[in-house]
């Protein structure tokens, strides 16, 4: 997930519109605009006010923690975490029952991919 991604999620999460995000964080709510579409990067101490508005660490916001060291999102610890995780498609969270259901199509496509391989 891209940073400006990660933001977006975040800050809907939390029931902040750009406008107010950019006002806790003090920057215009176009420049929220343009990193949430990364088409800016924020600085260091804009990313510390970010990560503070948004409640999380520093690190939790640049750092995808699905993503192993070479890059490659581990779906099954998404769908499969042990921690509870709000799983986003199209800035709407999914219900559990929904990420079920996403979960139960990406192993029939893999079964019939395999079969067709086999």
């Amino acid at each position: 997930m891209s940073l400006g991604l990660r933001i977006k999620t975040l800050r809907k999460s939390k029931g902040l519109t750009q406008k107010k995000l950019s006002e806790m964080v003090d920057v215009s709510r176009i420049y929220i605009q343009s990193l949430e579409s990364n088409r800016r990067l924020p600085s260091m101490k804009l990313l510390k006010r970010l990560a503070e508005a948004l409640d999380v660490d520093v690190v939790d916001l640049v750092q995808d923690p699905y993503r192993d060291s070479t890059g490659r999102l581990m779906l099954e610890e998404v769908l499969n975490g042990r921690e509870p995780v709000e799983i986003w498609y199209r800035s709407r969270k999914l219900s559990r029952s929904e990420v079920q259901l996403v979960q139960k199509l990406v192993e029939a496509a893999l079964s019939d991919w395999d079969r067709k391989d086999g």
